[in-house]
């Protein structure tokens, strides 16, 4: 496919990758009616390399992505990151930052996210080969990465609150958590997954170490979980105050409710 001339287009798409597969919703700019959504999950071992050779297939498979867009937005959901302070940013130390948590190689292209009014800087890594196809089809368009997006619509939510709030956005291999307290963001990060063992291990272990009891504080789940699902029951044993989030809109599926506030 090639660069397309997408000014003139009256939709937006939003789409958020991960190594296991990729969601999308496309929505009238105007309107903001939801066109479609789609979540799409690759049947190979994909790793980082052949990403963009998957990707590349899905989009040829799906032709509502081949249309024209008046904007694209790109998420980029990997371990790949971390949060610095604003202060201590330096745009050109991005790798200095990662190598203390995560594995990164010399010709990984580093991105940052900036964000605003929380003196933020998410430093990550995105998938360069994906980003260089997305853009021979659509011309230029956003990208972020997925914690970013987490991140900020934690805050714009709960900030505010003055009790503490535990916000997890559930998926199929990985979720995001994040904790918010006397107004203050406290933790943020992202673990995979692959069994609903792993889930209740990574939760409650960040919980005891933030000194957060399970009787007393309220933790809110969103994303593919709902409350009949095997995970959301173990997590209840432990939890007292547990609740899923209804999607920020509702004509977008609860998956990718979070990717949805981006419009």
């Amino acid at each position: 496919m090639t660069s397309q001339d997408n000014t003139n287009s009256l939709y937006s798409l939003s789409i958020q990758i991960h190594l296991d597969g990729l969601s999308f919703f496309t929505q009238n700019s105007h309107s903001k009616e939801v066109i479609a959504t789609q979540t799409i999950k690759f049947t190979n071992n994909v790793n980082p390399t052949s990403l963009s050779n998957e990707v590349e297939k899905a989009f040829k498979k799906n032709e509502i992505l081949s249309q024209n867009f008046a904007k694209v937005i790109v998420v980029y959901s990997n371990e790949l990151f971390t949060m610095v302070p604003k202060a201590l940013f330096d745009v050109e130390k991005g790798a200095d930052y990662l190598k203390f948590n995560t594995k990164i190689l010399n010709t990984d292209h580093i991105s940052h996210d900036v964000i605003d009014f929380y003196d933020l800087v998410n430093v990550y890594v995105p998938y360069t080969s994906v980003n260089n196809f997305l853009f021979e089809t659509f011309g230029s368009f956003d990208y972020y990465h997925s914690t970013t997006v987490f991140t900020k619509f934690l805050l714009n939510k709960f900030i505010n609150s003055t009790e503490p709030k535990v916000l997890i956005n559930f998926q199929d291999s990985y979720f995001e958590m994040g904790v918010v307290a006397n107004k203050k963001l406290l933790f943020v990060n992202r673990f995979e997954i692959r069994t609903k063992e792993d889930f209740i291990y990574y939760m409650l272990f960040t919980m005891e170490q933030l000194e957060l009891s399970t009787e007393t504080i309220e933790v809110i789940l969103t994303g593919t979980i709902t409350m009949d699902d095997p995970y959301y029951e173990l997590a209840h044993t432990y939890v007292r105050h547990l609740s899923v989030l209804e999607a920020v809109h509702t004509q977008i599926p609860q998956d990718q409710a979070i990717l949805g506030s981006l419009l």
